[in-house]
């Protein structure tokens, strides 16, 4: 018999979890608190796209601009050094898949369409709108229990919690949000500015922005990819002494006059394109500890409810790459025949699968490559014996969760 799977949140994770287990061949039942997803620009990563083909979701439904290489620029406009061209590590690492920047909207949207497929007569629920108020364990019947604000309760043998940083739940008391060992201040903030949209892009099309741009493609780069939305941000400590708010939504206005003062000694270029951003946002970044473990009786936590990640100073974008690694191993040790009975067995397998590989991405997404070493110890402290990966491209690029997990239930 199938389980009786309940997802708790809708972001990214959330559908992601919602998707894989109902490809597994389980009852799923997702739910959401919001319709649309928010933000700005994403990376999908090699092994977040190879997931997301497995789960029949097209790549053209993000509309997705394909990542070529890596640049690092100082703040005058002048390139020091290309750390990675996508074709030559593809290459060396024997990795195929595709490395491609969206929208966050449209990466969301693109997981909303796959999770309204019908599978085997079998489609996932989904019920928008209903905030949790709290998850119980209820050994009595064997299960896990979802209550809503509105006083609905919903049962399941299993409980996905994907609802991000503030995670509360039995056993887990929300974990304390705390500065990052990178910042020099109580937080970093981070702004995201979106720029010139549409037929803007080709008014401005001559000037200085597409010769700055084309330095890095030795090419026009509005000619060919019809650029309609440019997505800039900026990572800066807050100022000393000031009392930022730890608040991480994406809803956070912010303003061209803040972004210009950020900017202010940058060159002129930069800050000439801060002048055309059309919407600015602004929220603060802050860190935590992972969860000691990603399960808990009928719960099993995956994203940033059982590891959040800041933005990387290593440029790998990995939040949602290993949201989905979460989702695709949690269920390639569930498939259709698992029975309730081995459902603690096989989420301790989910466990040690996930646990030491997704707290060793989040852990060295905070520093930059140079500087790994010296997150050694403090990885340790969560993960004994753990040890720096020589190529963080090379240690996200070619895992596989669901081989992984595959190969495990196999001898269990």
């Amino acid at each position: 018999m199938p389980l009786n799977v309940i997802v708790v949140g809708a972001g990214l994770g959330g559908p992601g979890a919602a998707i894989a287990l109902h490809c597994a061949g389980h009852n799923v039942l997702e739910k959401s608190s919001f319709l649309n997803e928010v933000g700005a620009a994403i990376h999908v990563a090699p092994n977040a796209t190879r997931i997301l083909k497995a789960w029949g979701c097209d790549l053209e439904w993000l509309r997705p601009v394909h990542c070529e290489k890596l640049q690092i620029w100082d703040a005058r406009g002048n390139l020091i050094r290309t750390p990675i061209v996508t074709k030559e590590y593809q290459t060396a690492l024997g990795v195929h898949d595709e490395w491609v920047l969206t929208h966050r909207v449209d990466l969301h949207s693109a997981l909303r369409a796959t999770a309204a497929r019908v599978v085997d007569g079998r489609k996932i629920r989904i019920q928008l709108a209903a905030r949790v108020s709290s998850v119980v364990r209820r050994p009595c019947i064997n299960a896990g229990e979802v209550l809503l604000e509105d006083g609905t309760k919903y049962t399941g043998e299993l409980i996905v919690g994907a609802d991000g940083i503030h995670v509360g739940y039995p056993g887990y008391k929300p974990l304390p949000i705390k500065q990052s060992s990178q910042s020099r201040s109580p937080a970093r903030i981070q702004h995201e500015a979106s720029v010139v949209r549409g037929e803007d892009v080709h008014a401005v099309k001559a000037d200085f922005l597409e010769a700055f741009l084309a330095r890095a493609y030795a090419r026009s780069v509005w000619a060919d990819y019809g650029v309609e939305l440019l997505n800039v941000a900026r990572i800066f400590p807050s100022d000393p002494g000031t009392n930022e708010s730890h608040d991480a939504s994406w809803h956070n206005a912010g303003s061209v006059e803040e972004l210009l003062d950020t900017f202010q000694d940058f060159s002129d270029e930069l800050q000439e394109m801060c002048r055309m951003a059309e919407d600015v946002k602004l929220w603060s970044l802050a860190a935590r500890d992972p969860a000691p473990t990603f399960v808990r009786g009928k719960l099993a936590l995956i994203g940033d409810a059982a590891h959040p990640m800041l933005p990387p100073r290593t440029d790998q974008g990995q939040g949602a790459a290993q949201a989905f690694e979460d989702a695709a191993g949690l269920a390639s040790v569930l498939p259709e025949a698992t029975t309730v009975h081995r459902l603690p067995e096989r989420l301790d397998l989910y466990n040690r699968l996930r646990y030491a590989h997704a707290v060793t991405v989040m852990m060295m997404s905070r520093t930059a490559d140079e500087r790994r070493e010296e997150m050694l110890g403090e990885l340790r402290r969560l993960v004994p014996g753990a040890v720096s990966p020589e190529c963080m491209f090379g240690y996200t690029w070619t895992s596989d969760p669901v081989g992984e997990a595959r190969r495990v239930v196999e001898v269990s």
